[in-house]
């Protein structure tokens, strides 16, 4: 037998040869009729049609209303001394204020020195809006921000909080207005502030509270295994949405049609997950399901495969994929297979619906098909945020609309999403390789341990993750000499789970599993990270001690989690003689 994530399904040729342009481009031009703002009538019936398309197509569905807290951006300008106006785009969850009056401080791109000088005034942000810029200047002390783009203004949601906000993390709702400008606007208050001081009001409008949003999954169970996929997109969008993400809607119904047709041959479960909150609620939709379903999602869902934003023009290079490290190999096997290029696995970064990592559940894909690579703002901007720098420049605006859709780049996403999810339902041994893990792990405590020096030793936590290394590299040996008919299939597919409910939230979260953690960049092995800051400490000082001794608990944390992938990845070498 082939390594588990080169497996090729008997069904992909035929389905592949099922999936119609025609059809995708008909549920994006139905869906992208309605403008789709979380809880909004438009949303509720591209819902109505998602619920009906899938029934007819024999799926079970499951809908609900569900209670998130949601932020609608109304209105957003600037008005200058004398009267002259600047229309802008304020954003969700900035607060709203009538006719906040004060003096303007460039700072650039946001450096923190920079926006120490705009204490008590507002900051001329230079770039998009994201969360981790307004939360650095809101502490900062600024009264206000206003951010200043290129060509285009783009839609944006500045909370750091992941999903509902927690009596933990209320307080950091956002309390200082932003909005953003044009670069062309932009410059022009820039060149009045080359004269002096300027002074302006700012005006934002946003409806943020409690609202009723629609959650639906639809479901085709396995014949063999009770175990199940995830496959989700999000519905809610800015505007229409067409590619953002009303092809994704296609993709997904796309996929549902031709497995629904074929559901006698899925060895496993799929569950096919459409979210609202995702635009003005950081998520909501994902995390509330993540909350909900916590002990199935832990016990049973193998993979989390999520779609967004299919089927762009000029959308043809795959070369940027993101995966959790266990599924990075298939994630680049599957679309060599299906589009003839290399793409690279590379690590998540903290965004889109990946709200299930706390209960271990590894996962592959969210943006797929990019644009070649650009030397533009909203790129570089993209690529800190998401880590793909292959955004159209139509995304998060009105111009998002039907005419941005290649429906022959679409027709090819669908496939390797098709294939992706016949892979996973049917493949003998799941697709998971753990050695990347293991050794994304290594070079990040070797960073570290270099960057600590003599002020801390990690040898107790490198030692263990090479040791890990090793018996993974005897797992994946057995795993190549497996037979797809072998006996202990059951029990070698639980061992791989179970390495994966122990290292996805090691890289993947800052500890614990039943929380979210912000909408912020998280570093692999976060808890030890401050090592990084040990070197610029006097050791004899409060703050260096008590950074010590927090290091030594997250040590902990890493070495018995390494310890605990160690044993499994023993119990599964095992296995081999019994099968």
């Amino acid at each position: 037998m082939t390594a588990p994530w080169e497996y090729r399904d008997p069904l992909e040729v035929e389905l592949a040869a099922g999936v119609s342009a025609a059809s995708l481009m008909e549920h994006v031009r139905t869906i992208g009729a309605w403008e789709r703002e979380s809880g909004s009538p438009g949303e509720a019936q591209a819902f109505d049609y998602i619920e009906r398309t899938l029934k007819s197509y024999g799926i079970e569905v499951e809908r609900r209303e569900i209670e998130a807290y949601i932020s609608l951006p109304l209105e957003g300008q600037v008005r200058l001394e004398g009267g002259t106006v600047i229309e802008g785009l304020t954003h969700s969850f900035s607060p709203s204020v009538e006719a906040l009056e004060g003096e303007v401080v460039d700072v650039g791109d946001g450096r923190p020195e920079d926006l120490k000088r705009a204490a008590g005034k507002i900051a001329l942000v230079r770039g998009l809006a994201s969360p981790g810029r307004a939360w650095a200047a809101q502490q900062a002390g600024t009264v206000g921000q206003i951010f200043v783009l290129m060509d285009h203004l783009h839609n944006m949601i500045v909370t750091t909080i992941w999903g509902t906000p927690g009596p933990e993390t209320a307080s950091r709702i956002p309390v200082t207005p932003c909005l953003s400008i044009l670069g062309t606007d932009g410059e022009r208050l820039r060149a009045r502030l080359a004269r002096g001081p300027l002074r302006l009001r700012m005006t934002t409008r946003v409806r943020t509270g409690w609202m009723p949003i629609p959650h639906l999954i639809g479901e085709l169970a396995g014949r063999h295994e009770d175990r199940f996929l995830l496959f989700s997109g999000h519905v809610d969008s800015w505007h229409h949405g067409a590619m953002d993400n009303g092809t994704a809607n296609a993709t997904m119904l796309e996929v549902a049609r031709l497995l629904a047709a074929r559901r006698d041959a899925l060895r496993r479960g799929i569950r096919f997950a459409f979210w609202s909150g995702h635009s003005h609620g950081r998520y909501a939709g994902s995390a509330w399901y993540a909350d909900h379903a916590w002990r199935e999602l832990h016990q049973r869902c193998i993979l989390h495969l999520n779609v967004d934003s299919t089927g762009a023009r000029g959308a043809t290079d795959y070369s940027v994929l993101h995966a959790t490290e266990d599924a990075q190999r298939f994630a680049e096997t599957v679309v060599a297979d299906v589009t003839g290029q290399r793409g690279r696995g590379r690590r998540f970064s903290r965004a889109g619906d990946q709200s299930f990592w706390g209960a271990g559940v590894p996962s592959a894909f969210m943006s797929l098909s990019g644009l070649p690579k650009q030397e533009t703002e909203l790129s570089r901007a993209m690529e800190r945020l998401v880590g793909s720098a292959g955004f159209p420049w139509w995304w998060h605006t009105k111009d998002d609309t039907i005419d941005k859709i290649d429906a022959d780049v679409l027709a090819l996403d669908t496939k390797v999403y098709l294939a992706s999810a016949l892979r996973w339902l049917n493949a003998p041994v799941l697709l998971l390789d753990h050695r990347p893990a293991a050794k994304s792990v290594v070079a990040e405590l070797e960073a570290l341990q270099a960057s600590a020096g003599a002020g801390f030793d990690l040898s107790p936590a490198l030692d263990a993750a090479r040791a890990l290394g090793e018996r993974l590299e005897h797992v994946a040996a057995m795993l190549a000499r497996v037979d797809a008919k072998a006996a202990r299939l059951d029990a070698i597919n639980r061992g791989l789970m179970r390495l994966s409910r122990v290292l996805v939230p090691l890289a993947y979260t800052s500890g614990d599993p039943f929380t979210h953690d912000l909408a912020l960049p998280m570093p692999p092995l976060a808890g030890l990270q401050p090592a990084r800051r040990l070197g610029a400490l006097d050791p004899e000082s409060d703050a260096f001690k008590f950074a010590r001794a927090a290091l030594v608990r997250e040590r902990n944390r890493a070495v018995h989690a390494l310890d605990t992938a160690a044993s499994v990845a023993d119990e599964l070498s095992s296995l081999e003689d019994r099968s």
